[in-house]
């Protein structure tokens, strides 16, 4: 039964004038009425919840959110791209986070946070939500909003390059056996833009998203635990 199951999506960057076939999926995911989905985070190119940096392509995707969490489950994990959108936007949502979510022992999150050995990253995403960017986006969104949202966006795209060619499987590997001891039985994460299954020894399987938006793929998660990834007119057949 489809209301048994949980969808799950990531990293779609959606642009204005370039979304038309991730909407169609939403409509879609909505006739399939799942028991829930979960958005993975980056599903904007950039999100920047305050005046003057949204558009019309933020205000569709949480109408269509309001709507469907009156019948399901609607999560939104917020990632690297995302930014202040749990407190102006909350309520569109079951539930937002940006942590990692727990739902019926799967661990779910974006991922960005797992690679300890990236520092430049690291320090790139505490200086861009620092109060200080906060209160500078906030005071120029009107005027030059334009020009310091473009620069956010090739910020975020150009950092940590030489460790998106490949897994960091050390810490991936660590991240794994750390979550032994919180007893999940399966963990899912977006972020590395790549779809890989990992069964380390002694750690809780891991498995990462692709990146919806050169993919078009999502997970379909069943209840008891077995997940399927695939493109997602495919996954979504209601007949």
């Amino acid at each position: 039964m489809n209301g048994n199951n949980y969808i799950l999506v990531a990293d779609s960057h959606l642009r204005e004038g370039a979304a038309e076939e991730f909407f169609d999926m939403l409509a879609a995911v909505r006739q399939y009425e799942p028991a829930g989905v979960i958005f993975l985070g980056d599903i904007f190119e950039l999100w920047v919840a305050l005046d003057g940096y949204e558009s019309s392509i933020h205000a569709r995707f949480l109408d269509w959110c309001r709507e469907a969490k009156t019948h399901f489950e609607v999560g939104f994990i917020l990632g690297n791209h995302e930014f202040y959108v749990t407190e102006p936007h909350g309520e569109a949502f079951s539930w937002i986070t940006e942590e990692s979510h727990v739902t019926s022992g799967v661990r779910c999150l974006h991922g960005d946070l797992i690679n300890r050995a990236d520092k430049q990253y690291l320090l790139l995403r505490k200086i861009l939500r620092s109060r200080v960017i906060r209160f500078l986006l906030k005071i120029t969104g009107r005027t030059i909003g334009p020009l310091v949202s473009d620069w956010v966006r090739r910020s975020l795209k150009n950092a940590n390059r030489r460790f998106k060619r490949q897994l960091p499987m050390a810490e991936l590997e660590n991240y794994a056996r750390a979550a032994v001891p919180d007893r999940v039985r399966r963990i899912f994460a977006g972020h590395f833009h790549q779809h890989a299954v990992l069964d380390f020894p002694d750690a809780v399987p891991l498995e990462i998203l692709p990146s919806w938006e050169t993919s078009g793929e999502i997970v379909c998660l069943t209840a008891e635990g077995e997940s399927v990834c695939a493109p997602w007119r495919g996954l979504l057949k209601t007949e």
